[in-house]
């Protein structure tokens, strides 16, 4: 694909990202059916977004990434256990047990290389 291309494409997703801001604002209180399976796929293109950038900086920009992403999980960790703390999130379900082997095993592999 010609750089001219790319370019092109790439201001069309950015379009659309900013034409479906807009839409959650409309919906919001009123999620639609199939709106779960909207934010996994927008997840999933972050991360392939997150890995290109990843692939094209130099190490020191990597080095930045990288904390980056930990302080993200990090603060992300602690939003859940505030939620779970004050009864607004329940930690019974088959991904908060998913979650917990994954922590642990951070948890683990955090300690070990320290």
């Amino acid at each position: 694909m010609a750089q001219s291309d790319r370019t092109t494409a790439l201001n069309r997703m950015h379009m659309a990202v900013k034409e479906l801001t807009g839409q959650l604002v409309l919906i919001s209180g009123h999620p639609p059916e199939g709106l779960q399976d909207l934010k996994s796929a927008v997840d999933d293109v972050r991360l392939r977004l997150w890995a290109v950038l990843m692939e094209a900086t130099s190490s020191g920009e990597r080095d930045f990434g990288e904390r980056f992403r930990l302080r993200r999980a990090a603060e992300i960790l602690q939003g859940i256990l505030g939620d779970a703390a004050a009864g607004r999130l329940r930690l019974s379900s088959k991904e908060a047990a998913e979650l917990g082997v994954v922590a642990r095993e951070l948890g683990r592999r955090v300690t070990g290389a320290q």
